[in-house]
């Protein structure tokens, strides 16, 4: 019988320990049904540090089933989400649960797997274990996670990532996939494929680059890096030079290079190439702008390419990103 391990603490997201326990009680129904008796199935705990009750995020309180002690004959430990309240705040949480991640890194060492997604993410980061190893997070938390964990590559890309029983996730959902892979790791396929017809839950989805934005990218004090921003947005359409650019900001390309590096750790060329598909996903969500027109406000002139580009930059072609994202109350109609 695997034993899953959920931890609960003030100030978490009750939905990360919700939606964990309820895939694993459906997946336990599929048990019974396939198997015809309970040996086998899920059994899940909810712990705090002192085995008191707490109150999540949305001030829902529950009690919980004891302290951390019960975990010793888990087999998986799920650490929530926590609000992200700003920088400041989240580092000085992150410090508070300083007594956690000791914790999990002294379960990690007896063969537990650990698992978190979003914010919790940087929680199972602080143990330490992922150094040298792969992790992913939220996009939106992309540049935090990487300046704090520079020892961690990030793969953005994918919604979740496993790294010796370490397991990290994007965004809420993102937990259900995880739990899938639990799932289908102590119950087979078989059920995992039946719990996600069930919830509805798409398992070829496995990357979130249809939802990144350069949001992140605006968010810094460099002076150059912002007017050069500033110039290839007004520039998008037009043929791109790099010496042009680096002649309007009286500045050596290599330069102009280092600075982008430095700062958002890429060249202007690559910045350039995903600010025009970050515009085009925008023109294709709130516009009826024929594809074809939009490529070309966003400066490329071959359908093929284009279209090859986006699909690698989002995992979506044009109009399969135009179906799924379309805002239909502010459209016209597509050509």
């Amino acid at each position: 019988m695997p034993n899953i391990a959920l931890i609960a603490y003030d100030g978490c997201y009750t939905s990360s320990l919700a939606k964990v326990q309820d895939n694993l009680h459906i997946a336990n129904a599929y048990w019974r049904k396939q198997h015809g008796d309970t040996e086998g199935q899920f059994a899940t705990k909810v712990l705090s540090a002192d085995g008191q009750g707490v109150t999540s995020i949305g001030g829902l309180s529950f009690n919980v089933d004891g302290d951390y002690s019960l975990a010793e004959d888990c087999q998986v430990i799920v650490v929530p989400s926590l609000f992200y309240e700003g920088e400041l705040l989240f580092a000085r949480k992150l410090k508070q649960m300083a007594p956690l991640v000791d914790w999990l890194r002294i379960q990690h060492g007896k063969g537990k797997t650990i698992m978190g997604h979003c914010t919790s993410s940087f929680v199972i980061a602080e143990t330490g274990l992922l150094n040298g190893g792969t992790a992913t997070t939220s996009w939106w938390l992309e540049k935090k996670f990487r300046q704090r964990y520079p020892n961690i590559e990030l793969n953005i890309r994918q919604l979740y990532v496993e790294h010796q029983r370490l397991m990290t996730g994007a965004a809420a959902n993102s937990e259900q996939l995880m739990t899938l892979r639990l799932i289908e790791r102590f119950m087979g396929k078989s059920i995992a494929n039946q719990c996600a017809k069930a919830t509805l839950l798409n398992t070829n989805e496995v990357e979130q680059t249809a939802f990144l934005t350069l949001e992140n990218q605006l968010e810094h004090n460099d002076p150059l890096v912002s007017k050069a921003q500033a110039w290839l947005q007004r520039n998008m359409k037009e043929r791109f030079s790099l010496n042009q650019l680096a002649d309007e900001l009286a500045v050596s390309t290599r330069t102009l290079i280092r600075r982008f590096k430095q700062v958002l750790d890429e060249t202007p060329n690559r910045y350039l190439q995903n600010l025009r598909i970050d515009t085009a996903k925008r023109m294709l969500e709130n516009s009826g702008l024929p594809v074809e027109s939009v490529m070309l406000q966003v400066g490329y002139t071959d359908l093929s390419s284009f279209s090859r580009l986006f699909q690698r930059k989002t995992g979506l072609t044009p109009r399969a990103y135009r179906q799924r994202f379309h805002n239909q109350q502010r459209s016209g109609t597509d050509g």
